[in-house]
């Protein structure tokens, strides 16, 4: 976009999904504000900094969006990464691949997995594991 005063349709499109963004990093501020704790995670660390007594360490509400927005970026980069050489791996090795998909199976059957059930999932934790570390599954 060459003109700050016209807008072509991505720019639009860009300052909406921008505002759907920070219009929901708010909200979960604002809950959290109303709460007694702010919480050990990483939005209620944000929280305390910003309430901070020492105003020299005070963080800003936008600070707070513009944080979240990078570790949400940077989180699904990685699991991306992660999950498309967890898959090409299991391509190659296909006995690993039949050992993860009996488990699926025996654990699940036929209904779709749910979060609870795949952290139980040991041979499919133990494929991330060995991906992330950069161990070839032999």
């Amino acid at each position: 976009s060459g003109s700050s005063v016209f807008k072509d349709r991505y720019d639009m499109e860009a300052d909406k999904l921008e505002k759907r963004v920070r219009d929901s990093v708010l909200e979960m501020v604002k809950k959290r504000q109303t709460e007694i704790s702010f919480g050990e995670d990483f939005l209620g660390l944000h929280l305390k900094a910003h309430y901070a007594s020492d105003g020299n360490s005070r963080i800003t509400v936008q600070e707070i969006i513009d944080q979240c927005k990078t570790f949400y970026s940077a989180g699904q980069t990685t699991a991306s990464i992660l999950l498309s050489w967890t898959i090409l791996l299991l391509a190659i090795h296909t006995d690993w691949q039949e050992k993860a998909r009996e488990e699926v199976f025996e654990l699940f059957g036929q209904q779709p997995p749910n979060p609870e059930g795949i952290s139980r999932l040991k041979t499919v934790s133990k494929l991330l594991l060995l991906q992330e570390q950069g161990i070839l599954i032999k």
